[in-house]
């Protein structure tokens, strides 16, 4: 389903990655590594991160191209943060409409919730969501 990198970075940094454009379920999937990968963290910042996949992983399942990924990533250095990365294959760039009766809310719910960035790239963008966190979980 989903796998951990396997080399953890010097600078304290962990990584697990799941391929979804595939998934018949691909939203639970990508809830399930990030509740899995947070197990234990603050409750806020699991249901705030939880929810901010759901709807970018929505969001790139609907509009974007195949392949679509989810990266999370935690970084101890040089601040806490965890890091949700989804990236697909279409080159256009999601755009922000107001929250209305008829959707547009997924971009405006991570933004409310993430500092969230997207990133063009060469075979296509990332939009990043980022949590940096005040008081880490314990260590693991």
């Amino acid at each position: 389903m989903f796998a951990e990198n396997d080399v953890q970075a010097p600078h304290g940094e962990r990584q697990w990655f799941c391929r979804l454009d595939e998934d018949p379920a691909a939203v639970i999937t990508a809830r399930t590594l990030v509740g899995t990968v947070l197990a234990g963290w603050d409750t806020d910042l699991v249901e705030d991160a939880i929810l901010v996949t759901s709807e970018l992983v929505t969001n790139a399942i609907a509009h974007g191209d195949a392949p679509v990924t989810l990266t999370v990533t935690v970084r101890t250095e040089p601040e806490p943060t965890v890091v949700l990365d989804v990236a697909d294959a279409s080159p256009d760039l999601p755009v922000q409409d107001l929250p209305g009766e008829v959707g547009h809310f997924g971009l405006w719910i991570a933004e409310e919730l993430a500092r969230v960035t997207i990133h063009p790239t060469a075979a296509g963008k990332t939009v990043r969501a980022e949590f940096v966190l005040f008081d880490p979980p314990p260590s693991r």
